[in-house]
């Protein structure tokens, strides 16, 4: 699975694992509907994990943490 890393608000950093960047941009639609262009403008993929991170299903739904 791929890494991401976004921001949002500016400055606050989010990390999250998913199957495919599609699944990435429909969970960041759901979880900012206002600001979707804001938040897309800072997504990048990243090579490691930070400590913290939320893991995606294919559908961009966040699974529990393990």
């Amino acid at each position: 699975m791929k890494k991401y890393r976004y921001e949002f608000p500016p400055l606050e950093p989010h990390f999250v694992e998913s199957p495919s960047a599609d699944a990435i941009i429909r969970y960041v639609k759901r979880t900012y509907p206002h600001n979707f262009d804001e938040v897309v403008a800072t997504l990048v993929e990243i090579p490691r994990w930070p400590e913290f991170w939320i893991v995606l299903d294919a559908d961009g739904r966040a699974l529990p943490r393990s």
